[in-house]
């Protein structure tokens, strides 16, 4: 899973985006445990981060969010665009999404 994660953000910084771990794997690594899983925050649009990688699975890309599978199709790693939420009328999914441009 590590290995998967860190190929998709080679991957995405080689084409020219900005990507980083996210989420609880950061928090586990700090504390010294071992991941449950890992989650990938880049620049990328969801159309680009499809682009990069044919097999993705669109599962929330209106929200910014894909799925990259492994080579195998073994696992899944969820690949999010910077942005920000706005609005929460359903209290589950915001209103809209605006895509930022992140950390430099």
């Amino acid at each position: 899973m590590k290995a998967h994660a860190i190929s998709i953000i080679r991957t995405l910084r080689e084409a020219g985006y900005p990507s980083y771990l996210v989420g609880g794997c950061v928090r586990d690594v700090i504390l010294g445990r071992e991941p449950a899983d890992y989650d990938v925050t880049t620049r990328a649009t969801p159309e680009e981060v499809m682009s990069l990688f044919p097999e993705t699975y669109a599962v929330g890309a209106q929200f910014g969010v894909v799925l990259v599978p492994s080579p195998d199709k073994a696992l899944t790693m969820e690949v999010a665009t910077f942005r920000r939420d706005e609005g929460y009328s359903d209290g589950r999914r915001p209103d809209s999404v605006i895509y930022s441009q992140g950390c430099a």
